[in-house]
């Protein structure tokens, strides 16, 4: 009874998240349809913040738990604080949004905590059955999400390309899972890690098509190439806040889960914050080559968008790439800086994606021609979105420009991976193209009858705020952000 009490506390994080799952299911047949307005916000908010206290409470000391199926470390307390902040701040905009009505709000809040449950559990999983558990839990439920909308046609077919691409990516990396276990005898990560370590001179090329399976399933869910395809079409079909909410929770789980896994089974540790491929093959060239793939088509997709939500959900796809850069080191410093521009990456995809929704529900179209004079009819507006893609970017001074100057400084320090850097630093170059269109129709297109500057309404006005003002921080004071993340690598490595 101790034992699984110690488990429960361990697991404490998502036994809230459970828990006010089940207060907003029980409150709905009871709470009066006047109430329902801000009900579900607040207590979802109150819901997030228990969940990130929790975390906090139980520290982050590396301990396995319910018999070696999921950690608590310092990875663990990372993504779980990310994770409940993507919450909060998607259904906070979700409230403030028209695309999500009054009498919708309650059934959002309960979708967006199932899929913050699920992705809570990829984060903290380290065996496969577990991960498996925790990606079908976000993916199912992203389904019903992305087709929130019922009565629009295209958030029904972004609902089902969104299903079709899952079940492929699922059955692929399932059977990658079946390929490892059939090899190594063994579902955790560290067991098949051990024996793969000790079986280092005669591993079989089956391990290396386990291994592409396998990332064939966590690239659908964070975008990366060759399974990004269905990213354009369901963000665009999905409504607004959703298409945010997926632009940085899903991705981020992903990232922890692909971290876990590379880290803990396919590479062995060769010098002080270094680590190399477990076997021959050159897992980790593919996975270069994947990065600098996944950059490119994000950034020249994104050129010729009109659609300033369509041209965010390529972005994203790019700014996987910059990410996948980091992995591709194998080095301590690569990792700490994925840590870092996951942070970055936040709070400026989601101020821009924020932007767009508030634009779209003002002139009801999310098209470049919608923005044209919002810089001089909403100067906070301009300001804040000139921030967040100054950022996206890589602009000096600006948050998004240290996560890059951390990843691109990890590959040149990383053997072989000059091209990389170089590469990663052209298409920084070419996003501020079509990142550059975008303030051109806000600042140089100025209205051409006369206008009334419009003031923000305070309830975007302080979300916005609360997004410029980090974006702009962590491009000046970063080194106390720096420092966490690298105490997250150390926790995680114990």
């Amino acid at each position: 009874m101790s034992s699984l009490f110690h488990n429960l506390i361990l697991l404490s994080p998502e036994v809230a998240i459970v828990g006010f799952l089940v207060l907003l299911f029980l409150c709905d047949g009871f709470v009066p349809e006047t109430r329902k307005s801000y009900f579900p916000l607040i207590i979802t908010l109150l819901g997030c913040g228990f969940a990130a206290f929790l975390t906090w409470r139980i520290g982050d000391a590396q301990t396995h738990f319910f018999s070696g199926l999921v950690a608590n470390d310092g990875l663990s307390k990372f993504f779980r604080y990310l994770f409940f902040f993507a919450t909060a701040t998607s259904l906070y905009l979700g409230f403030g949004s028209k695309e999500i009505e009054t009498k919708s709000r309650m059934e959002f809040s309960l979708l967006l905590l199932c899929v913050t449950f699920g992705m809570s559990i990829m984060a903290i999983s380290t065996n496969l059955l577990m991960l498996y558990i925790g990606i079908e839990t976000v993916s199912i439920v992203s389904f019903v999400l992305a087709g929130f909308r019922r009565d629009n046609l295209r958030s029904n077919e972004a609902s089902f390309k969104y299903l079709v691409f899952g079940a492929l990516a699922s059955g692929l990396m399932v059977y990658g899972f079946s390929l490892l276990y059939g090899y190594a005898g063994s579902l955790s990560y560290s067991e098949i890690g051990r024996y793969l370590r000790i079986h280092h001179g005669d591993i079989p090329f089956i391990i290396t098509i386990a291994w592409v399976m396998i990332f064939s399933g966590v690239a659908y869910k964070i975008s990366a190439f060759p399974m990004h395809f269905w990213t354009p079409d369901v963000y665009e079909g999905s409504p607004i806040p959703v298409a945010t909410f997926f632009s940085v929770g899903p991705k981020a789980a992903g990232f922890a889960a692909l971290l876990r896994i590379l880290m803990d089974i396919f590479t062995v540790k060769v010098g002080v914050g270094q680590w190399a491929a477990i076997t021959d093959k050159p897992l980790i060239g593919v996975l270069a080559i994947l990065a600098a793939a996944t950059m490119l088509i994000g950034n020249l997709s994104a050129i010729h968008q009109k659609s300033v939500k369509r041209m965010l959900a390529y972005s994203s796809i790019a700014h996987v790439g910059y990410l996948l850069m980091g992995l591709v080191t194998l080095s301590s410093s690569g990792i700490v800086a994925v840590l870092f521009y996951l942070i970055v990456y936040y709070a400026m995809n989601l101020g821009a994606f924020w932007v767009v929704s508030v634009v779209s529900d003002r002139n009801g179209s999310d098209d470049i021609q919608a923005f044209s004079g919002m810089g001089w009819r909403m100067p906070l507006l301009g300001v804040c979105m000139s921030v967040f893609l100054f950022s996206l970017t890589g602009i000096p001074l600006f948050g998004g420009f240290v996560g890059k100057f951390l990843l691109f400084g990890a590959v040149l320090q990383a053997p072989g991976f000059l091209w990389l850097a170089i590469f990663g630093v052209l298409n920084s170059v070419v996003s501020l193209y079509y990142y550059a269109r975008v303030l051109k129709a806000m600042w140089f297109e100025r209205p051409e009858s006369a206008y009334t500057p419009e003031s923000l309404p305070l309830y975007h006005a302080v979300g916005l705020v609360g997004l410029a003002v980090p974006t702009v921080i962590l491009g000046l004071f970063f080194g106390p952000v720096i420092q966490f993340a690298q105490r997250t690598l150390a926790y995680f490595l114990g």
